[in-house]
């Protein structure tokens, strides 16, 4: 194996996934969500009952040529949408211009050529950015 042969399409994060009605944060709706974002590779189960979860965790290999997503709209048995947002850990390099991983603002070419027409409106920022992956009460 060479360095030319190597391919680096994909990033493997945990991302957490918070705004879930309770009795939707389930592992299984962790896998069904994290599916729509890439390829699931594992999922954090609660380890006692009696403790309230307020995110799930799931673990996904994402695509590294795509946007990373802020959020998406879940459906409940009774076809009510509710808005999560995604939370991902220990993520590295990321352009919050472009919302593509593996690059930051200075080497980004589409915010180059837009940062010289004036003003630049970022509609990411580092709330994408978990502070820990183990804190399972709201900050």
């Amino acid at each position: 194996m060479t360095v030319s042969n190597v391919n680096l399409d994909c990033a493997s994060l945990w991302i957490q996934i918070w705004g879930a009605p309770f009795d939707m944060v389930t592992p299984q709706i962790a896998i069904e969500v994290g599916s729509l974002l890439g390829i699931v590779e594992d999922v954090e189960r609660c380890k006692r009952q009696d403790t309230p979860n307020y995110f799930m965790r799931v673990r996904v290999a994402l695509s590294i040529s795509k946007p990373l997503r802020c959020g998406g709209f879940i459906v409940d048995l009774d076809g009510e949408h509710t808005w999560v947002n995604f939370k991902y850990e220990r993520f590295p390099i990321f352009c919050h211009f472009c919302k593509q991983l593996g690059h930051d603002l200075n080497h980004c070419a589409y915010f180059v050529a837009k940062k010289n027409g004036g003003v630049v409106d970022f509609q990411y920022r580092d709330w994408l950015r978990a502070c820990s992956g183990h804190q399972r009460s709201p900050p």
